[in-house]
């Protein structure tokens, strides 16, 4: 830099209190200064809707950290050029360029400490870009939550760190005593830690998501919220249960909401007296109805059989699958095949058995 403000003509006559070229060159870097701020601020955005950004997240860019990202480059050139400016053994700089130095230096670690938190707010808007449909499910959110607080602490633990060096706080001393508060707080905070490493096991590898109705241990129930540090689940009781993610990553999970199919076996008891003929005309009725019906599959394995000659009764055990998507839809297809079935017996002239008419007998 010094031979370049040497080869300006008369660079060293006095303007101002300072030489010529030194003037000429705070000059330079202020307006340098001004047009990176005035880049970062009105091209990058534009640089971002070019590659394919969407709306929100170029909205999102420029809402949340444009300001400060702009800020902390700018002055981080100011800092820069003005060092290297004061650096120059052969020039009269004025006292106040160091000062300035120093004041553009603490800006860009505060801008940049600021833009960097503040980024981290773009995670979920760049998760939405890339996932398939745009939406995020509740377990997808819970996970980014947790990246991004995880995220957040290490760039406030590290700008910290930084300020302080620069402000001239003994580095080493700093590092040592976050060394010990941080084995106090991690010692003190296990558990939760033990909890929030669990939900991101849970989360990466998905043994189930929000609705799956799953089991664990003597405890079922759907699952209704997954959290940093637990898991909520809701019982066939209408009882909520807390689960410590912890516990769930070294527990057998039983999920029946991954099920392929469902299997059914109802058994249907006709009056022992039933004509035989029409009782096999039934079965076969049934049968027909359970490979007609739009929700059942795995045909090759459904039937409908006498399997009992009871005291009283005749047994006739069935066996299909749904195909549905939850409980609710495999409650709606069972009471319609039900309800068929009661109107095939009816047209075939059979009775269910019914205890209370063969005691009187």
């Amino acid at each position: 830099m010094e031979q370049y403000i040497q080869s300006i003509p008369g660079w060293d006559g006095i303007v101002i209190g300072m030489q010529y070229g030194v003037l000429l060159a705070l000059l330079t870097i202020f307006s340098l200064t001004v047009v990176v701020h005035f880049g970062i601020s009105n091209f990058l955005p534009l640089l971002l809707t070019k590659w394919g950004g969407e709306r929100k997240v170029v909205g999102k860019f420029n809402s949340t950290f444009q300001k400060p990202l702009g800020i902390a480059i700018a002055a981080f050139v100011l800092a820069f050029w003005l060092k290297e400016l004061a650096a120059q053994p052969s020039l009269e700089i004025p006292p106040f360029v160091s000062t300035i130095a120093m004041v553009a230096e603490a800006v860009f670690l505060v801008s940049g400490l600021m833009a960097a938190i503040r980024a981290v707010e773009m995670v979920e808007y760049f998760a939405r870009w890339i996932d398939d449909d745009g939406e995020l499910d509740a377990s997808q959110m819970t996970l980014l939550e947790a990246v991004e607080s995880t995220i957040r602490f290490a760039i406030l633990i590290t700008g910290l760190i930084l300020i302080a060096d620069s402000l001239g706080f003994n580095l080493g001393t700093i590092v040592a005593g976050l060394g010990i508060t941080g084995l106090a707080v991690a010692f003190a905070a296990k558990d939760s830690i033990s909890n929030l490493f669990g939900a991101v096991t849970l989360l990466m590898d998905r043994p189930f998501q929000m609705g799956d109705w799953i089991g664990v241990g003597s405890i079922e129930g759907e699952v209704i919220s997954i959290g940093i540090r637990t898991t909520l689940l809701r019982t066939s009781a209408d009882t909520v249960v807390t689960l410590p993610n912890s516990s769930l990553v070294d527990s057998t999970i039983e999920n029946w909401g991954k099920r392929r199919w469902r299997r059914y076996q109802p058994v249907i008891s006709l009056d022992l007296n039933s004509d035989p003929d029409a009782v096999e005309t039934f079965c076969r009725g049934v049968e027909a109805l359970i490979t007609n019906h739009g929700k059942t599959t795995k045909h090759e394995g459904s039937y409908a059989r006498v399997s009992t000659l009871a005291k009283d009764s005749i047994e006739i055990s069935c066996n299909l699958y749904w195909d549905v998507s939850g409980g609710m839809e495999e409650r709606q297809v069972r009471e319609e095949l039900l309800l068929d079935i009661s109107k095939l017996a009816k047209k075939h002239d059979l009775r269910f058995f019914d205890p209370r008419i063969r005691s009187s007998m």
